[in-house]
């Protein structure tokens, strides 16, 4: 075999290792996204990593904003799993509001917020999915209202 035909060899056998990653951690992702989604609404947000590790954060919270689940992927590798995170900036997060961590994160500076990017997107999805179901409750309270008044 020559020089070249053993480099394409090699690739080929590299970009298989990463297809079957990739199918791995997809799998791994869907699997965490059911499984935080039991535990109310999810916001998930992600921070890429160039030479370090970057991470994906769920976190799952009821109808008034309190964290019911908060799962966090973090590495560099397909290998690496979804686990609890019970804790973030020094403070427990189950049964804490999440507008107590937004609140937090308003501060934060320039480089704060490059680093926590994903907590940020997450809360933030949260906070939106709230207010947007919240919209529609009152919509359809203000419909039935009229129903009501239309009948009297």
């Amino acid at each position: 075999m020559s020089g070249i035909s053993k480099m394409l060899l090699i690739v080929f056998v590299l970009f298989i290792l990463q297809a079957l990653g990739g199918w791995y951690q997809i799998q791994n992702y869907r699997k965490a996204m059911r499984r935080v989604h039991q535990y109310g609404n999810v916001g998930f947000g992600q921070r890429k990593g160039r030479l370090t590790a970057g991470y994906i954060i769920m976190i799952a919270c009821d109808h008034d904003g309190i964290i019911t689940r908060c799962e966090i992927m973090q590495g560099l590798s397909f290998l690496a799993k979804f686990k609890p995170l019970n804790e973030f900036l020094g403070k427990d997060m189950k049964g804490r509001s999440i507008y107590e961590f937004l609140d937090d994160m308003k501060d934060f500076d320039k480089k704060q917020k490059k680093k926590y990017k994903g907590y940020i997107n997450a809360f933030e999805a949260l906070d939106q999915r709230l207010q947007d179901t919240k919209l529609e409750e009152d919509q359809k309270e203000a419909v039935s209202q009229e129903a009501q008044d239309a009948l009297a």
